[in-house]
């Protein structure tokens, strides 16, 4: 040892380094030599590898969600549930007056006041299951593993799986899509207080139309307290303070601009999420995802797109133009491959049909996507996911679904207001032994109560800023 350094000499005898003769030379050649190769390359003279110890971290690198981006489920306020069925009472209105009306109740002087009658309405709500199984066989459970236990980093793994799902379906479950899913927080607005759906028409988010968003909950008695948009949707609305540089402490030196996390209306403060599970129009699958013997066939095209006028169309003279429709069929387990339509030319008026054939495999509902104006191959984004309602299907587009944009909430997110119904926490049951493995299923039961739709939002067709990547 040189000091506190490990040098060469700590290795080997370096006497005579550099002086060698053409016979040190020829017995050095064959010295074993260690090499570098990945994989083993076969059994050589003086080949080494079979000696060499792989240096592999035990450390398990994650290439994808972590648990920071379960924001809804952690965050919602959660009651217990005692049945499989649900039921809470809404109160409507405390009489026929209504709440904004100024002149009723009046009485003159012996008068009997007149008689009230307050508005009630039962809600009921089922609960639904989630699950996942897992299964590690044993002999991957008895190996010495560079990651510790399989079983349980498998029941991690497991575990943020269930909670990507019930995330997701915490914004955008539909049990009339998929009939074993809870409705998520879109469906439960758009269905409970239709006017509290925000139609934004592809312009981006910024301060006023947010200002605006928390004032239609407060004329509806709430207080907004939480928003969640997707994360490019969420980054134009920051930018817009970056040039006003409205920060109550200046930033550290050499900083540029600031973390937004919430905003302050004229209706009250909300935090503000991004979500990386709100995407912008996702792209079509190439291919068919999940098993094939549960997923849906693909669908057939039967009759081609067709343009024609109508008065409810959403198309505007910029969007004039020849466009390509393609349709997924899906299920709960998985979805089919795309089946790509003909060329179809509109003009501002004009809405688009096609009809659309299941092929088999029982789905329950399709993906519609469209791609930009000239068809480009490529281009095609989510427009809109419906319901299947028969074994043949007309399609209309009029525009009503922007392809490309996304969605976002506008929560007043506590417990008067909405709440994860749990009848099953977070499970974890054991399952027979069938074979050389150990098997488990991962199961959580609940469902969303919407007591007070009115008192949120939901926003469609956010798009972005001009000049975002």
């Amino acid at each position: 040892m040189l000091g506190n350094f490990v040098s060469a000499q700590d290795y080997r005898d370096y006497s005579g380094y550099g002086t060698a003769n053409p016979d040190d030379v020829a017995e050095l050649r064959k010295a074993l030599v260690a090499g570098s190769d990945v994989n083993d390359p076969g059994v050589a003279a003086g080949v080494g590898f079979p000696l060499r110890t792989e240096s592999l971290e035990s450390q398990m690198k994650n290439l994808t969600f972590e648990m920071d981006e379960i924001k809804l489920f952690k965050s919602i306020a959660k009651v217990p549930a005692t049945n499989t069925v649900e039921e809470f009472n809404r109160l409507i209105s405390y009489g026929k007056g209504g709440t904004r009306r100024f002149n009723l109740g009046f009485v003159g002087e012996g008068d009997l006041p007149e008689e009230e009658d307050s508005t009630y309405q039962r809600v009921t709500m089922l609960i639904k299951y989630l699950g996942v199984t897992g299964r590690v066989t044993m002999q991957a459970n008895t190996i010495r593993s560079s990651a510790g236990s399989v079983i349980a980093l498998e029941t991690m793994n497991k575990t943020m799986e269930l909670l990507k799902n019930c995330e997701n379906a915490l914004f955008f479950g539909d049990s009339t899509m998929i009939p074993e899913q809870f409705d998520g927080l879109f469906k439960l607005i758009s269905d409970g207080a239709p006017a509290n759906v925000v139609d934004l028409r592809g312009a981006s988010l910024n301060e006023d139309r947010l200002n605006d968003m928390l004032l239609r909950i407060r004329d509806n008695f709430g207080m907004a307290t939480d928003a969640y948009f997707s994360t490019g949707a969420f980054s134009d609305l920051s930018k817009q303070v970056y040039d006003r540089q409205r920060f109550q402490i200046a930033p550290a030196p050499g900083v540029l601009g600031a973390t937004v996390t919430a905003f302050q209306g004229q209706h009250g403060k909300i935090n503000l999420h991004d979500h990386v599970f709100i995407q912008e129009g996702p792209d079509v699958p190439a291919t068919g995802v999940g098993k094939t013997d549960r997923r849906p066939n693909a669908p057939s095209i039967i009759v081609a797109p067709a343009a024609g006028a109508n008065p409810a169309s959403q198309f505007i003279a910029g969007d004039a133009g020849t466009y390509i429709y393609q349709v997924v069929a899906g299920n709960r387990f998985g979805l089919s491959a795309p089946v790509v339509s003909a060329g179809v030319a509109l003009v501002a008026g004009d809405g688009v049909t096609f009809t659309i054939q299941d092929n088999g495999q029982a789905p329950t509902f399709y993906e519609i996507y469209r791609s930009t104006p000239g068809g480009a191959a490529g281009t095609a984004r989510m427009m809109v996911r419906i319901a299947r309602t028969g074994a043949t299907q007309v399609v209309t587009d009029l525009n009503a679904d922007i392809p490309g944009t996304s969605q976002g909430f506008v929560l007043m997110q506590n417990q008067r207001s909405f709440s994860w119904a749990q009848l099953l926490p977070m499970t974890r049951i054991p399952l027979a032994a069938i074979d050389t493995s150990i098997r488990w299923s991962q199961i959580l039961m609940g469902g969303v109560k919407m007591y007070t739709p009115a008192k949120n939002l939901v926003i469609k067709n956010i798009g972005r800023a001009a000049g975002s990547l």
